[in-house]
């Protein structure tokens, strides 16, 4: 197991920065969607809640700021790898046996619903961020990267968050997401979530939250107490939903393996069948555009980042 001087060890030697692939690896293709356009990462799914895996581009539909925006770029990036960063959440709170293993468990459980080609790569925090496993097809490497995360210090999750979507936008266009898998409680950050959900969005990069958490703080368990009184895991959650519907992914709150199992099949299930849409933004100013993506399909509802900020 880790120490926490290893652990700092870890957080000056890098950030995820250095989680690039080694000399000589194959890159993700670049799609060719032109520079100017506003390109989204898009996930469609059923009144079930399960990905629509064939819909053409004549059966989406954009808008920015309420007005039909012309579809310029379409694709379906099954055949593409996939690039997801792990983030998990090393402070003190998750120093609780069942926490820790159910966070464990969640990893794992992700990395058995990936396909071989896609790359994982593995960062943890507590009130700073480090990089642990750079991105690799090795399951290997990321398992034994969990088992040196010791919880220890306290939690900034949100500047973690921050930290994280830079950090994977910086590899390349493509099927991608980071998961977040903590107990939602945030103590150290020095950046405001409104800040990180906005430079989440400007990145085009889903952000997807397990939040593993007691029966008591679990909405959906019969033990659940927080409508009585609302604990910081409560609270945590919301915030981790707001998140997640920010910017495209998805937030579940975990207290048995069921629901875990769950979370994480959908996970992987979602980020298998990523659309990539792209259109001309407006010419009008400096100012957030709210962007709203529909599909011609009865029962189909599409998510994606709900706005941007064009670039000054």
């Amino acid at each position: 197991m880790a120490t926490p001087n290893r652990k700092l060890t870890l957080g000056a030697a890098a950030s995820l920065a250095l989680l690039v692939a080694a000399e000589g690896r194959a890159q993700l293709p670049s799609f060719s969607a032109r520079s100017d356009l506003v390109v989204l990462s898009a996930t469609a799914v059923n009144d079930k809640g399960r990905p629509v895996r064939d819909l053409k581009s004549s059966e989406f539909r954009i808008f920015e700021d309420g007005r039909p925006q012309k579809l310029e770029h379409f694709s379906h990036s099954s055949d593409v790898p996939a690039r997801l960063l792990i983030l998990v959440d090393a402070s003190g709170s998750m120093n609780v046996e069942d926490k820790s293993a159910s966070g464990r468990m969640a990893a794992t459980q992700i990395l058995a619903s990936l396909a071989p080609e896609d790359e994982v790569a593995l960062a943890g925090f507590d009130h700073k961020y480090w990089g642990i496993v750079r991105f690799t097809r090795n399951r290997d490497e990321i398992k034994k990267g969990l088992d040196d995360v010791e919880p220890f210090g306290s939690t900034a999750l949100h500047d973690a968050l921050d930290h994280a979507a830079h950090d994977l936008a910086s590899h390349g266009e493509g099927r991608r997401a980071v998961v977040v898998i903590t107990d939602g409680v945030d103590t150290a950050s020095q950046t405001a979530p409104d800040v990180v959900i906005e430079r989440s969005r400007a990145l085009d990069v889903p952000i997807y939250a397990i939040s593993v958490i007691s029966p008591l703080d679990d909405p959906d368990s019969s033990l659940f107490t927080g409508r009585e009184r609302p604990a910081a895991a409560t609270a945590g959650l919301r915030q981790l939903q707001r998140y997640a519907a920010e910017s495209g992914g998805a937030a579940f709150a975990v207290s048995d393996f069921r629901g875990l199992k769950g979370a994480t099949d959908q996970i992987a299930d979602e980020l298998k069948h990523q659309y990539r849409i792209g259109y001309a933004p407006l010419e009008s100013g400096p100012r957030f555009r709210k962007i709203q993506v529909k599909s011609t399909r009865k029962g189909v509802v599409i998510r994606t980042r709900s706005g941007y900020m064009p670039r000054s």
